[in-house]
Formats: C-alpha cells, sequence, structure tokens
C-alpha cells in the first residue's frame, strides 16, 4: 500500500476525530469522535491531510492536553441538581464533548508525483477535516529519505508507535549537522537518564568520523556497570576503539608549560602547606608559598644535566624543595613578613628536613599522592597516559576511538575531594579547548562529544566576582567552553540531577534538551518554564508518572532531535525498558552487531 493509501484510510480503526473550531497553522483543536472517548489518547502522535495548492500536506501533531466539556453542567440553573444528585439525567456523560490540542510538528509535502519533501502549512485546516491516529507504516513512507539517519529510542508517549530520532554527528555530510551543538540530560535519581544517555552514546557511535570523551565522576559508564546494556562490548561491534582511562593509575596530567604550576595548585587543595605550618586560614600566605615552591621546582627541573620535565621528576625532589625553601630568606620573607610565623614556618621546615620519618609521612600522605598524577611512571610502578595525548587521539585520530576517563579517584587520598576534581576537571576541559584551537588553526573540526555525568556536583548556579573556589573556576570554563567550541567542532553533553544548578549561560546555550521525570516544582520547573512556552506541553510533563512506581520511563525532549520536531515543539518519547526493543527497532544496528546484546532492563 502506498503512501497516499495509507493517508486516506481513514477506518474506524485509525480515526480519532476532525479538526474542531478555532485552529490556525501552529495549534489545532481535535474533536474526537464518541469511540475514541475511551482511549488513551494523551500523549498519541496523529495527522491529518491538507490539500494546498496543486500538494497534499501530511501534517502531524501530537496530543499535549485533552478537555471534557458540558453546556448542561455550567449551566448554573442545572447545578442545583448536579449538587444534589451528582449528575443530569441523559444529559451528563451523554452530552460531554472531549477536544484536544495538538501543535503542529512536522508538516510533509506529497507533490503530484508522489516525491516527499519538507512543507509548511500555508493555511489553517478546514473543520470536519479527519484526524487520525499515525502508524509506524506511515512514519516509515514519510521519512524513506532519511531512513540511514533514523534512529529509535523509544515509543511516542503512552502509544506504540515508534518516535524517530536522528542523533547528527558535528561535521558535514551524510548525517551530519554541520556544527557541533551541545546537549543536556535532566531528571531525578531513577528518572532513567543514565540508561538514555546509554543508548544515546550508542547512536553517536554510529558515526565513524565522530570521537567521543566522557567524563565519569562515578565510574558507572567507565566500568560499564548498572546500565541497560553491554555499553562497551556495543561500541566495539559498531568498530569503535574504546579506550578506558582511570585517575587513580593511567592518567597523567599536564604537560610542559603547566605542569608545575597545576602540581602545585593540587598540592593546595591536597593540604601540603598546611602540613607545612601555614594553616588554610591564611590563604594568602598559602598562595605565597605555592609560587615559591613552583619556582623551587623549575629551577631544579631545569639545572638537572640534560634538563627534565615534571613527568621525569627525581625521588628526592620533596627534600630538595624543602631544603632549597629553608634556604631561601627572601622566599620565606615574602611567605610570612612578621617574625613569630616565619620561624615557625622555618622550624617545621627543619623538622621535615631532618626527621625522615616525618618527611617520609608528609611524602605519602600529601606529596607523593598528587606527584604521581605527573609521573610517567609513578610510585606504585603504573606507566600513565598523558591527558594531552590521550584527547588528542580523541579528536584527531582517523579512526576516532571512544574514550572514557573515569576521574573517580577510588583508592587515592583525594577520592572524596571534589575541589581537586574540580581542578582537574578544569584542565581537561582547557585541554580540550587548546586541541580545538590548533585544529582550527588547520581548518579543521574536531566532531567530538564531550560528555559530563553528575553535572550538578561540579558547575554552579551562580558565583561571585570575587569567588576564585575551584567550583566556580570549573564554572567559568564551561561557560567560556560552551561559548566557543562550537566552532571547533566540539560539542558538551551535560548529564546532571537539577537542571537548576547549572549556570544560566550554560543552559541558554544548550541546543537539546531531554527532561525526565521528576523537574516539576520550585526552581527546577521554573527553569524549563522559561525554555517551554507550549503551556499544553508543559502540561503534560507534569503529568509523569514516577518510573519506580510503573517502570516507564518518560522524556521530554526539546530542540532538533527528530524530523518531526522542526516546527520547535516539543516531544514525547517512552523510552524502551528492555533492550531488545532497541535491538529490534534498529535494524542497521542489528545487522552490525549481531546478537551480541543482552536483555536488561532499565
Amino acid at each position: 500500500m502506498n503512501l497516499l493509501d495509507l493517508l486516506n484510510d481513514h477506518s474506524n480503526e485509525f480515526n480519532i476525530g476532525s479538526v474542531g473550531s478555532p485552529s490556525n497553522t501552529t495549534e489545532i483543536l481535535l474533536d474526537i469522535n464518541q469511540k475514541s472517548e475511551k482511549r488513551r489518547n494523551l500523549g498519541q502522535l496523529v495527522c491529518l491531510v491538507q490539500p494546498q495548492e496543486q500538494e497534499k500536506l501530511v501534517v502531524i501533531g501530537q496530543i499535549s492536553e485533552i478537555e471534557t466539556k458540558n453546556r448542561w453542567h455550567e449551566d448554573l440553573t442545572f447545578r442545583g441538581i448536579i449538587k444534589r444528585r451528582g449528575s443530569l439525567p441523559h444529559l451528563s456523560e451523554k452530552a460531554d464533548v472531549r477536544t484536544a490540542k495538538l501543535n503542529v510538528q512536522a508538516c510533509f509535502s506529497i507533490a503530484p508525483d508522489g516525491k516527499i519533501s519538507e512543507g509548511t502549512l500555508g493555511t489553517s485546516p478546514a473543520t470536519g477535516t479527519p484526524i487520525f491516529s499515525v502508524r509506524d507504516e506511515i512514519l516509515d513512507k514519510l521519512l524513506e529519505q532519511y531512513r540511514n539517519q533514523i534512529l529509535y529510542l523509544g515509543h511516542a508517549y503512552a502509544t506504540d508507535v515508534k518516535m524517530p530520532l536522528w542523533l547528527k554527528h558535528f561535521d558535514r555530510g551524510e548525517g551530519g549537522a554541520g556544527e557541533a551543538y551541545h546537549i543536556g540530560v535532566f531528571g531525578k535519581s531513577g528518572s532513567g537518564k543514565s540508561g538514555l544517555a546509554a543508548y544515546m552514546l550508542l547512536g553517536y557511535a554510529r558515526h565513524n568520523n565522530m570521537g567521543i570523551i566522557f567524563i565519569d565522576p562515578q565510574n558507572q559508564f567507565a566500568s560499564d556497570t548498572d546500565l541497560p546494556f553491554k555499553l562497551h562490548d556495543s561500541l566495539r561491534r559498531l568498530g569503535k576503539k574504546v579506550e578506558v582511562y582511570s585517575l587513580t593509575n593511567q592518567i597523567r596530567l599536564g604537560t610542559k608549560n603547566n605542569a608545575v604550576n597545576l602540581f602545585v595548585s593540587l598540592l593546595l587543595k591536597a593540604g601540603f602547606y598546611r602540613k607545612l605550618g601555614i594553616p588554610d586560614k591564611s590563604k594568602d600566605n598559602q598562595e605565597y608559598a605555592s609560587q615559591e615552591v613552583a619556582r623551587i621546582i623549575k629551577d631544579i627541573l631545569s639545572n638537572q644535566q640534560p634538563q627534565i620535565e615534571l613527568k621525569n621528576a627525581p625521588s628526592d625532589l620533596l627534600l630538595n624543595v624543602l631544603t632549597l625553601l629553608r634556604n631561601d630568606g627572601n622566599a620565606l620573607q615574602r611567605i610570612y613578613a612578621t617574625k613569630q610565623p616565619k620561624e615557625r614556618l622555618e622550624q617545621s621546615l627543619d623538622n621535615f628536613i631532618n626527621e625522615h620519618r616525618e618527611l617520609e609521612r608528609l611524602k605519602e600522605e600529601n606529596w607523593q599522592p598528587v606527584l604521581d598524577l605527573f609521573l610517567t611512571n609513578d610510585s606504585k610502578g603504573n606507566k600513565r597516559s598523558s591527558l594531552w595525548h590521550i584527547i588528542q587521539s580523541s579528536v584527531t585520530d582517523e579512526q576516532k576511538p571512544i574514550v572514557f576517563l573515569d576521574i573517580q579517584g577510588e583508592g587515592t587520598t583525594f577520592a572524596d575531594n571534589e575541589e581537586i576534581k574540580a581542578l582537574i576537571l578544569r584542565e581537561i576541559s582547557i585541554t580540550l579547548k587548546d586541541a580545538g584551537k590548533e585544529a582550527f588553526k588547520k581548518d579543521k573540526k574536531l566532531n567530538c562529544l564531550i560528555c559530563l555525568d553528575e553535572a550538578h556536583r561540579f558547575v554552579k548556579s551562580s558565583f561571585g566576582s570575587d569567588d576564585n573556589s575551584e567550583m566556580s573556576n570549573l564554572t567559568r570554563s564551561f561557560v567560556d567552553g560552551v561559548r566557543t567550541t562550537r566552532k571547533y567542532g566540539l560539542g558538551y553533553m551535560f548529564i546532571t540531577q537539577t537542571i537548576a544548578s547549572l549556570h544560566k549561560e550554560i543552559i541558554q546555550q544548550l541546543r537539546l534538551y531531554a527532561f525526565g521525570y521528576g523537574l516539576n516544582s520550585g526552581s527546577e520547573y521554573r527553569q524549563i518554564e522559561e525554555l517551554v512556552s507550549d503551556k499544553q506541553a508543559l502540561s503534560l510533563y507534569k503529568s509523569f508518572v514516577d518510573p519506580q512506581s510503573n517502570k516507564q520511563y518518560p522524556f521530554m525532549f526539546l530542540g532538533p532531535i527528530s524530523p518531526l520536531s522542526f516546527t520547535g515543539s516539543p516531544l514525547f518519547i517512552q523510552m524502551f525498558t528492555e533492550f531488545s526493543q532497541f535491538k529490534d527497532a534498529n535494524k542497521l544496528l542489528e545487522q552490525s552487531q549481531g546478537d551480541l546484546f543482552n536483555d536488561n532492563t532499565l
């Protein structure tokens, strides 16, 4: 059966009503017919056919609100009867009129020769025009030209119709958006956002020319645990190289130019200067000490024959630093200008220099765990890979790998120190931006997606001009990144439990939003209201049921996620709950990956 035959099939099975009044070119009123009144119509994808000039327009929308009216129940004369009897004989229910509102989400033009293209509804549809439910076969024929680009992650909300999506890479050519864009995945714990993110990663990974770097503070994605399918195996079956690096024992920070400065900054966060006798409340004194230690380390490394870098630091570096600092009167005077605290610092340095046991304790607890992050071969025998090299290969290799950076720091002294992790994240952000600049100078784009899980732990909603905490500095870095990295072909995906925690500038720079359950009160909902102007869509979002009660995972998508979303109206999707559904719906993935997938659920 061809498309027009399918569209002209207005049998009772599919016809749910007709165009009512008032309707316009963006919002259409649907008068629901009697046989469809008892169906679950909320969220239903529906369509109508509108003649326009020599063509037929197929208008598609999603029902976002249903209203019941009964003029007799609104009549004040009868309300006394209703009050006493609860209903009106022969009028209650029987005289009910149900109407639905749907926003035009997509419009396709069918030319006389059968050619299908994107269209524009140039006039409001006539009242009485049949409206019927969309089926998979209609969408398949309408979107046949996009067949190789479409991905299915779930059904249209509360239906069995697969919702066609596309996840485009950031370059030009087939399947490309032509530019990078930023993504936000939001939802309370248990809303299914991790499962959605895993599906989206697999969708983006279909593009051979696209790289993905996943920054994982919880080690969930890096370890491939508690996800609806074996993500790493699935990526490999797509022909992707999967690389996992742990900050605990595999990642080496710093470049030749910034390693020492970053090292002394991390020493500050690790409490090193406090152990030297400079308390945390003396921020300026600690900062002066950090600057002097950096200068001394640079002198030590440059005076080696031949010169060496921090990555090859000698084992006696700590003793040499403390000794040179103790013997440098000008440095000590800069750290403490007054006599008494300066003498306390001198005594503390003497104690570490002369007492081997104290020196070893300082080294083991505060110095070595930080230094190990910068060594090619650390104190535990681990060979570490340069972060710069990891990122460069992720964005410039001909076969771009999928890289997971586990920054949990399990087993280290800084595992629970969010300030240290924020400083490391900022280093990653700066490194990515520098890589983008280098490529841009060569007239190239990186075509890479950077994912940050648990973003609310590291990105602040606001900060003062005098706030120099690492969280604030990291937020500044991300704000700058979302403004500038798109031209480099770098897009960010922020995965977070709360939209209100993200800086407003970041939220405004996002182009694609996915809202899961639980953001329907207070500042969270107000943020969504600023992005979604459609009150009916917001009402539908607020009706989402807690997934823990029914194991259904609905999301409201805003932005260019689908060939059905080019009018900008939100799309409502219910995620697949079993991976077998995803495998069956996406035949291209099934052909390329065989039978590897397990059948886990969200």
